[in-house]
């Protein structure tokens, strides 16, 4: 099938992609507004949008509410098999991390989180939920459950930093044990709203369950991040020298 085969957004979308690439845009960098794109391009406001809506669902743009499109940075590599906060691994591949606290609060342990931990349905669990940025693009919304049993005053400490290192280096609690889950979904209600993006939009569900050494649960933290941000990359062995 030939180009011209295509329906006529996905003509477009190729044309569209051509010139971004040679104009150069580098990442974040704004495309210009949709009415200037159809002019350029000589066509409508509608098919402009078709177009630049599936450049977006291949991870090539994202798009700012209200502020227009921009160029997708290059996504974060997240190897689960080493155990790197948040803060580290993003600096350590050049970019600039940021946390943001949404709300903390103590709340009580519900039925699923129980299932789960082996805490008692009703037992003092805390709750704290948090957007987390890159070069000041907000990736993902997460929420930590945390047993609030060895770590008390917990929430009078500042969570916008690694509550993990905070864990560590004042309460002295590691994980021992460590279950992880990672698989796409769709972007709803709280999640999608704290992320700026449309209900239903793509997303990846990062999810760590966390022990300490002597089997007691310690944390659950809940990822929720846009589908264009990370790629999983795990190094299994030494690569011979």
């Amino acid at each position: 099938m030939s180009r011209t085969d295509y329906p006529v957004y996905l003509q477009l979308r190729d044309r569209l992609w051509d010139w971004i690439e040679a104009e150069q845009l580098s990442s974040q960098q704004r495309l210009p507004s949709e009415r200037e794109l159809s002019e350029r391009f000589r066509t409508t406001r509608v098919t402009i949008r078709q177009a630049l809506s599936q450049l977006e669902a291949e991870g090539l743009i994202f798009r700012s509410n209200r502020r227009g499109w921009y160029i997708t940075p290059e996504r974060l590599r997240y190897d689960p098999s080493r155990d790197l906060g948040f803060n580290r691994y993003v600096i350590e591949q050049g970019f600039s991390p940021r946390t943001e606290t949404l709300f903390k609060t103590l709340t009580e342990t519900p039925v699923w989180l129980s299932e789960i931990s082996g805490l008692e349905v009703g037992t003092p669990i805390y709750h704290v939920f948090r957007r987390r940025y890159v070069d000041e693009r907000g990736l993902l919304v997460e929420h930590n459950y945390i047993n609030p049993a060895h770590c008390p005053g917990l929430l009078s400490e500042s969570t916008d930093l690694s509550i993990w290192q905070m864990l560590r280096d004042k309460y002295n609690l590691c994980p021992e044990h460590r279950d992880i889950e990672i698989y796409p979904l769709a972007l709803k209600g709280l999640e999608a709203e704290s992320l700026h993006v449309n209900q239903g939009t793509a997303g990846l569900y990062i999810q760590r369950l966390s022990f300490d050494q002597r089997g007691n649960f310690l944390e659950l933290d809940r990822e929720y991040w846009l589908h264009d941000a990370l790629k999983i990359s795990v190094r299994i062995g030494e690569r011979p020298s």
